[in-house]
């Protein structure tokens, strides 16, 4: 028999948050019930007839189908470079401080692992989405987390963080941010930005920001890049990263791209690690997703609109339905829920399979994005209102049931 190993990355590492009911899922789908899944956050809009003609006449090219760089195309990366200097007033050299990603997920986790070692702490929001805590473990460092929710400065709450590493005598070296924030739908002014930014500073540490809900912000045109907050560029790229993705904002979720840029010795890194893990996304993919950059502006418009009214409809539907008043929706593509007293007992992941089994609503429990999500449920806005009030009038009945169960 062989020697039981351990397999101490995965050991370190949590059921991922996604996950954890997907036994109770697939058991109510099989029983023939109509599921409401607002679980993940899959785009359920087509990729747009323009993206798919190109993606069909790149696929059509031999050449295309080779290995290649694994930094991606000088087209792609220049498609990214003029997106932020369109959208930001930010300049990037395509060579050095730009590099295409296989989604966001892979850029944070490889960047992780090419900066971080076991000696190392990196600050990660509280809740999170779960790779921004996950890629830091799976690169052997330590995890301070800093507490994000409405009414808490972020700035403040990462101040604290960063004053608890250096209490133990350590330092942090990595911040990890997401703003819009998943899961919980939070969206910063540029002032906030640029006073979190400014923590991160004066800590000395680096910073990688996830940008991926850039077009999906309610009430702004555009959620602020770390590049665009009112200091200057060139300071913040000497410790700062960004990245962004097509998985949201033009349909891409399966067609993985994402796009990171910023400080020349963090790109090299990746970049450097990349070329021994992978070839690069598919060129026909990075060609669609460079025209759809410069020529699709309409695409993550129309989008954001489309959540802005799912979002809106979905929390007064949840009124009417008996659950407390939720804050007025800021942005991402998600409605951030606190358990009614009457749920709370069963925990996230107890409610969201109660939910699941008895109103046949899927949601993902909060406790699958950290401690600090623990008594929440993110519901995802991938179907259209007519579903949406319906699932909300589902949750309702068995509210008003649980309730009436609860009373003496």
């Amino acid at each position: 028999m062989p020697t039981n190993w351990p397999f101490p990355r995965v050991d370190s590492l949590a059921p991922y948050g996604f996950g954890v009911t997907d036994e109770v899922k697939a058991r109510v789908r099989a029983s023939g019930a109509d599921l409401i899944d607002l679980g993940l956050g899959n785009p359920d809009r087509p990729l747009s007839a323009p993206l798919v003609q190109r993606l069909h006449e790149a696929i059509d090219v031999p050449e295309n189908h080779r290995y290649h760089l694994g930094t991606g195309l000088a087209l792609a990366r220049g498609a990214a470079a003029k997106w932020y200097a369109r959208r930001y007033a930010a300049d990037f050299d395509v060579e050095r401080e730009v590099i295409v990603v296989l989604g966001a997920k892979e850029g944070i986790s490889h960047l992780c692992l090419a900066v971080l070692g076991p000696e190392d702490v990196a600050l990660v929001p509280d809740p999170c989405y779960p790779i921004h805590r996950g890629a830091p473990l799976i690169a052997g460092a330590a995890v301070e987390p800093y507490a994000v929710r409405r009414g808490l400065s972020p700035a403040r709450a990462l101040g604290d963080a960063i004053e608890r590493v250096l209490r133990r005598g350590q330092r942090p070296k990595l911040v990890i941010a997401n703003f819009p924030h998943n899961p919980t739908g939070i969206v910063l002014s540029k002032a906030e930005l640029a006073e979190f930014v400014g923590e991160v500073m004066r800590a000395e540490a680096l910073l990688l920001h996830d940008l991926a809900y850039a077009d999906f912000a309610f009430g702004a045109p555009l959620a602020p890049s770390v590049f665009d907050i009112g200091i200057d560029a060139s300071r913040v790229k000497q410790f700062a990263v960004e990245v962004i993705s097509t998985s949201k904002s033009y349909n891409m979720p399966g067609a993985r791209l994402g796009f990171m840029v910023g400080g020349a010795r963090m790109i090299a890194a990746l970049g450097h690690i990349k070329s021994y893990l992978d070839y690069g996304a598919f060129v026909p993919v990075q060609r669609a997703a460079a025209w759809a950059l410069e020529h699709a502006e309409d695409v993550p418009r129309e989008l954001c609109a489309l959540y802005r009214t799912r979002a809106e409809c979905l929390v007064q539907a949840l009124g009417r339905a008996g659950f407390p008043e939720l804050p007025k929706p800021e942005g991402t593509m998600f409605v951030w829920l606190e358990l009614p007293p009457v749920w709370r007992a069963l925990g996230s992941v107890g409610a969201a399979c109660r939910l699941m089994e008895r109103a046949q609503v899927a949601t993902s429990p909060g406790a699958g994005f950290g401690p600090g999500g623990e008594g929440y449920l993110r519901l995802a806005l991938v179907e259209d209102c007519p579903r949406l009030e319906e699932a909300s009038a589902r949750l309702g009945r068995l509210l008003s049931e649980d309730l009436g169960l609860a009373r003496p």
